[in-house]
């Protein structure tokens, strides 16, 4: 499955492989993200944190703010979070998360940005979020959808947040041990595949 944002030519500047970019009705091959969704649980309980962006490109003003800043946290605090990511121009909304859970072998979320330490990102003692994996695929490589989350300390700076597809070549599997790894040293350019979703959110921890 190979999935795109629905972005117009003016959000190119967000994406990866924007040379193609088309309006979402445009192609019937290709599954449609124009969402992005953050669900922080708390592991001691009380009320998850929620933090969304959105293509308001595609989906227009009933889309609302493309993002929601910041993304309040408490310093202490231990989360679980949940990635997912939609297709809103479907009514129920899409959620695509469940597709790539099914082809988890061939995708990967990696988190990176100042505000984050953690697989995909060089140590950093400023970073208030500290980042592990809380899931795998069925080989034991992590995916992404779910993560464990702990603030260490006040602090703020960016998430970013990167779907990345890692397909099949041949009989070569792209998706291999140690990417998050190489990405912390040299960057997402260094990997295989294709970004279908880098977007950023703005993290405050008081």
């Amino acid at each position: 499955m190979r999935m795109r944002m629905g972005v117009m030519a003016v959000g190119c500047a967000l994406w990866s492989g924007c040379a193609d970019a088309e309006t979402p009705k445009e192609t019937n091959a290709e599954e449609v993200i124009t969402s992005v969704r953050l669900v922080f649980e708390p592991q001691d309980g009380g009320g998850s944190v929620e933090a969304w962006w959105r293509d308001t490109e595609v989906l227009g003003a009933a889309a609302g703010d493309a993002r929601r800043d910041p993304v309040p946290l408490t310093a202490g605090g231990a989360y679980l979070l949940r990635v997912s990511f939609l297709n809103e121009l479907e009514e129920p909304a899409e959620d695509i998360s469940e597709e790539v859970r099914a082809e988890a072998e061939e995708h990967q979320v990696f988190l990176t940005g100042s505000a984050v330490q953690g697989p995909a990102t060089p140590a950093s003692a400023d970073a208030p979020l500290v980042h592990t994996y809380a899931d795998v695929d069925a080989g034991g490589l992590p995916l992404g959808l779910e993560n464990g989350i702990v603030v260490r300390g006040s602090g703020a700076g960016s998430l970013h947040v990167t779907l990345r597809h890692l397909p099949v070549l041949g009989d070569a599997p792209s998706k291999v041990e140690g990417l998050a790894e190489r990405v912390a040293a040299e960057g997402m350019a260094a990997i295989p595949g294709e970004s279908d979703v880098d977007v950023s959110f703005d993290v405050s921890v008081p």
